[in-house]
């Protein structure tokens, strides 16, 4: 987090919208951040990702909610948690 910039602070739903789309396919750190900017979040970001590509190409293979629940739902019961970048601390 840069300083002076305001740390951010992810609802459970963004959260699970977050880990969706860097876990779709061919979705990078660059491209996650770039569609981020784009449209302004990623509930937005993953409603276009389908129409985001390139001539001939199908459509790429976005992560589903119950798969994103279940990588989550591992998560806590190893007691690790998904910090995005800008957050202030890890979440409770």
């Amino acid at each position: 987090m840069s300083e002076g910039t305001e740390p951010i602070r992810l609802t459970d739903e963004q959260r699970l919208d977050w880990l969706r789309l860097i876990r779709s396919q061919n979705v990078g750190p660059r491209t996650f951040r770039a569609l981020l900017n784009h449209f302004g979040g990623a509930r937005a970001a993953l409603e276009a990702l389908p129409m985001r590509r390139a001539a001939g190409a199908s459509a790429p293979q976005i992560c589903s909610r119950e798969k994103a629940e279940r990588e989550l739902e591992a998560c806590g019961k190893f007691g690790v948690a998904l910090v995005a970048r800008g957050e202030a601390r890890p979440p409770a």
